[in-house]
């Protein structure tokens, strides 16, 4: 049977840096790399272009003075083709004057840094611009408009900006085509058969479930009070043929980016929230630590040693970091085991196993309205499930045992097994080891105890905690 791992992580962002100087190459490509970008460099511009069409970026960062063809030319050249024209691109340069950032702009730069200045002190700014761009790209935009040529070329145009766009006839087709298509924005006509814009635009909003896509309404009349009427309405803007496609891309862009502006505030506010949540439960971890000073540090061991496992088991760095924090949340719901239970001296007698065994559901209790801490909530509520069936608390079997709760459950053993604890003293590493080898495919996951082994022929089995958590101080 083939074990199941976690997920890879997301794809690295690729980076093209096109600059005639190599020691500007060479920064550029070591400090990004070291940021975590994937990195290929050109030495100008004519280069730059023949990489960007033969393969895949997410960004492109040029110089300006280059020979065989400069920043902007290559700019230029890039939002022309197809393949490209949608890559965000950064002009690094030592000039800064209004003129030549103004250049910059109109020949399609993203933004503009000034050379010299640290990369590091810029990374955030490109993050912020990979991120918008992902935003953006792949957006549907469903366009009504009555003429076909205005459909033909607004279809094209926004294709070409990397838009994903269907085309009505409409507003009557537009309604039939909200549910299929699923747009992001619609961008319709004002006057057309059957039912026009204004119509479209206020039977969207009335909608339920289409209420929030944001609506663009196109027309040959300047008229104020019909904007702002339209406007009233929920329309998010106004345009006034003719225009071009870079009006119309420009506009949408600016919408989206204000979007995706709230989409981030949301996510901070989002993120503080869930630290705070951590916090308050790691609270609780201490202070269940608190009360049984020979197991204080536990769950800082379970954690690090887990984190190994982990290593060898190829998890990328941010599955580490959770890894860490689920071990040290593991045991959370020994907040329900009662003192005289927990701090018991001696075996316990069969009452006193069947409340430990409930422990499990209190965590579950408290986890279990956040949905961003479910993963924590498998592990703290089934580590003592056993690869046979035989654990608790629903009794499951082999895979169906969340992956990181059996990873944990190893972990978990190998601390309990050397640590000391108020029924008996710790036992040698060597009778660890053979708990775990014996317990291979019977209480312990086969793939982690074997990851185990691999940590431990690695490590010794040696934990580097931290001073505060080591037993005894």
């Amino acid at each position: 049977m083939t074990e199941s791992v976690p997920p890879p992580a997301q794809p690295t962002a690729r980076i093209l840096v096109v600059d005639d100087s190599r020691s500007v190459r060479y920064a550029l490509e070591s400090q990004l790399r070291e940021a975590g970008f994937a990195v290929t460099t050109s030495q100008d511009g004519e280069e730059g272009l023949a990489k960007a069409m033969e393969d895949s970026f997410d960004l492109v960062i040029t110089d300006l003075d280059m020979p065989k063809m400069d920043g902007y030319e290559l700019c230029t050249k890039l939002k022309a083709e197809y393949k490209t024209s949608h890559i965000p691109i950064i002009i690094l340069s030592a000039r800064e004057s209004d003129a030549d950032i103004e250049r910059g702009f109109r020949v399609g730069a993203d933004a503009f840094l000034a050379k010299g200045d640290h990369i590091e002190d810029k990374i955030e700014r490109i993050r912020d611009i990979l991120s918008a761009r992902n935003f953006l790209t792949g957006s549907r935009i469903l366009m009504a408009d009555d003429s076909a040529s205005v459909r033909l070329f607004l279809q094209e145009g926004l294709k070409e900006a990397g838009f994903v766009t269907e085309v009505v006839a409409n507003g009557v087709e537009a309604m039939e085509k909200l549910e299929s298509f699923r747009p992001d924005l619609v961008l319709t006509d004002l006057m057309m058969p059957e039912m026009d814009g204004g119509q479209l635009l206020r039977t969207i909003k009335k909608s339920a479930e289409h209420a929030h896509l944001p609506v663009i309404v196109m027309s040959t009349l300047s008229d104020r009070p019909l904007m702002r009427r339209l406007i009233r309405d929920g329309a998010v803007t106004f345009l006034v043929k003719p225009f071009t496609v870079n009006q119309v891309v420009i506009t949408i862009e600016e919408i989206f980016s204000s979007r995706f502006k709230l989409v981030m505030e949301e996510r901070e506010r989002l993120r503080v929230e869930h630290e705070l949540t951590l916090a308050a439960i790691g609270s609780l971890v201490q202070a269940l630590e608190a009360r049984d000073s020979m197991t204080r540090g536990h769950s800082e061991r379970v954690a690090l040693i887990a984190q190994g496992l982990g290593e060898d088991l190829d998890f990328a760095p941010e599955e580490l970091e959770r890894l860490l924090l689920i071990g040290r949340l593991h045991d959370l719901g020994k907040i329900g085991v009662r003192d005289d239970v927990l701090l018991k001296e001696g075996p316990l007698n069969t009452d006193e196993f069947e409340h430990v065994k409930r422990h499990s559901n209190v965590v579950a209790d408290i986890l279990r309205p956040i949905e961003s801490l479910h993963d924590i909530l498998e592990v703290t509520l089934y580590h003592h499930e056993r690869w046979d069936g035989t654990g608790y608390p629903d009794g499951l079997k082999g895979e169906d045992i969340p992956f990181l709760a059996r990873l944990i459950s190893v972990a978990d053993v190998f601390e309990a097994v050397t640590s000391e604890r108020p029924h008996r003293d710790s036992l040698p590493i060597q009778v660890a080891l053979d708990i775990i080898r014996e317990e291979r495919g019977r209480q312990l996951c086969p793939t982690c105890v074997d990851a185990f082994f691999k940590w431990f022929e690695r490590t010794g089995g040696e934990i580097d905690l931290p001073e505060e958590f080591r037993q005894g101080e």
